[in-house]
């Protein structure tokens, strides 16, 4: 089951909370996009992030709805849940999004995501999204700085797929 980029970053804010870890949007978006990348890997293709493409942003791969959530945030903290708005009945409401507590794939491996990777800094994780031969880079170079251009989820998924035969 795919979920929206937002209902991921939400996850991940709920783990920074617990273990009172301050989460920057910088930080999110990495971890959204790397959490993306080992869903790919590890089931078939199937994306953990449904509702959007990654794109090849000049300073990284970026989810655009989680950009355009957090952005106004800056480097500090986030102190607030993404929201969307539902319509409900003729109206619209405003939810926040949620992986499903009950989906115990999706929930393992964001936990794992969160013990591997939740130490690092969202510097250090864009070192790792932005090293050359990543799928940033490839797209990134391969468009020459053109705004907006879609990673495909298989070049995505195989480089993680060579991350999990390492």
């Amino acid at each position: 089951m795919g979920y929206t980029a937002k209902a991921v970053a939400n996850h991940f804010l709920d783990f920074g909370r617990t273990r009172e870890s301050k989460m920057s949007p910088l930080k999110i978006q990495k971890l959204v996009y790397i959490s993306h990348g080992w869903h790919l890997a590890l089931s078939c293709g199937e994306p953990l992030v449904s509702d959007e493409y990654v794109e090849a942003w000049q300073y990284g791969p970026v989810f655009p709805s989680v950009y355009h959530e957090f952005k106004h945030y800056g480097a500090s903290p986030i102190l607030d849940y993404a929201t969307d708005y539902q319509l409900v009945r003729s109206k619209f409401k405003l939810v926040t999004p949620r992986v499903e507590t009950d989906d115990v794939n999706a929930v393992a491996l964001l936990g794992r995501i969160w013990k591997v990777y939740g130490d690092f800094s969202g510097t250090q994780l864009s070192g790792m999204t932005h090293a050359p031969g990543t799928p940033w880079d490839i797209v990134w170079n391969q468009n020459k700085g053109m705004r907006n251009v879609h990673i495909p989820n298989k070049l995505i998924r195989d480089r993680y797929h060579r991350l999990m035969e390492d």
